[in-house]
């Protein structure tokens, strides 16, 4: 069969679809860190939520050589129509029909799952990219800008500006340190703030609100604790109400020590207008400070139209990386549209 499934045991064929992977990022995407094999099957394993996607082998008919890499994932809390899949050929195998290949089994898939949307992402000036896939019918949908902070480059007497200014107007909150594993009473309390980052702007895409509970926040936990990761969470509560207005969080890993990366940073809608985005991440700034000297990048994430959450990134030290766009197919009208949202304190 051309694609092989890559299981978190198959070290051989992980260290295959890392060397595919890093091998093309340093074509496509220089800026990109490279992929390690260790966390890649752990990835396998855990995912951001114990529920990992699935990655594949391609290998060409007549071949026993390895020349692309399928990543796909179906969600199974919510959005339960799509796939997002991530393709990748091996720059020494491509204009040979390779990349038709994996869409094509990226199409089989989501059919036999009996869903009815797949997303795509590239290169927002990957102009090649675009085209390849609309040939598919996919339609660009939306964009995401990566970001980075070097810490070594930071202006901390403008942050420190930065943090005064907030503490000001977030006066009548306290901010709160949480490492995992939270106590499920804490959990609890983070479940309607953590759910605020569906206020984010999600452009065209067709997409549900995703659903937070109890379970799904402990099992982001565990999942993190699997990886070897260290979570990293600010909280602000409410000094009068004892409400939990927002949050921020950042992931560790000792396999990567110079670099972490940027989790949501969400505000709930009735706890807006107090600076609390600028101040979380900037108490973050400080904690990591603490405890994680080697560190010396952090990569955050935002929608490319979430001006609110650009800015505070920018504020506080963060450049542009690049802008990634998504693209979408829909093989049947979704039953629910996703809208853009209001512009929101949310994001990473």
């Amino acid at each position: 069969m051309p694609f092989i499934r890559v299981r978190p045991e198959d070290t051989e064929l992980i260290a295959v679809a890392v060397d595919i992977s890093n091998t093309a990022k340093r074509v496509d995407d220089p800026d990109e860190v490279d992929s390690i094999p260790e966390l890649t099957a752990r990835n396998l394993t855990y995912g951001w939520d114990l529920e990992p996607g699935e990655k594949y082998l391609f290998y060409p008919e007549g071949s026993d050589t390895a020349v692309g890499v399928l990543d796909i994932d179906h969600p199974k809390r919510d959005n339960l129509q799509l796939v997002w899949a991530g393709l990748v050929v091996h720059p020494d195998h491509r204009r040979r029909g390779h990349g038709t290949a994996i869409v094509e089994e990226v199409l089989r898939q989501t059919k036999e799952l009996d869903r009815s949307i797949i997303w795509i992402g590239a290169a927002e000036d990957d102009l090649g990219a675009r085209a390849f896939l609309e040939r598919f019918g996919f339609v660009y949908s939306s964009h995401d800008a990566r970001r980075r902070q070097v810490l070594a480059e930071v202006d901390y007497a403008e942050v420190d500006r930065w943090h005064a200014e907030a503490a000001a107007a977030a006066a009548d909150y306290e901010l709160v340190r949480q490492m995992a594993p939270t106590p499920d009473d804490i959990l609890e309390q983070l479940i309607k703030v953590t759910a605020a980052i569906n206020d984010a702007p999600m452009g065209d895409l067709a997409f549900e609100d995703e659903k937070f509970d109890l379970q799904r926040l402990k099992d982001v936990e565990t999942a993190n604790a699997g990886m070897g990761s260290r979570l990293y969470r600010i909280f602000a509560r409410h000094k009068e109400t004892g409400e939990v207005g927002g949050h921020t969080v950042v992931v560790a890993n000792p396999l990567r020590p110079h670099f972490a990366y940027q989790g949501d940073t969400a505000v709930s809608r009735e706890h807006r207008g107090h600076r609390l985005g600028m101040l979380l991440k900037i108490e973050m700034m400080r904690w990591l400070a603490e405890v994680e000297p080697d560190l010396e990048v952090i990569e955050t994430w935002n929608h490319a139209d979430n001006t609110f959450m650009i800015n505070v990134n920018e504020a506080i030290g963060y450049r542009l990386s690049r802008v990634f766009a998504e693209f979408q197919l829909l093989l049947k009208s979704p039953v629910t549209a996703g809208a853009e949202a209001e512009m929101a304190t949310t994001g990473g």
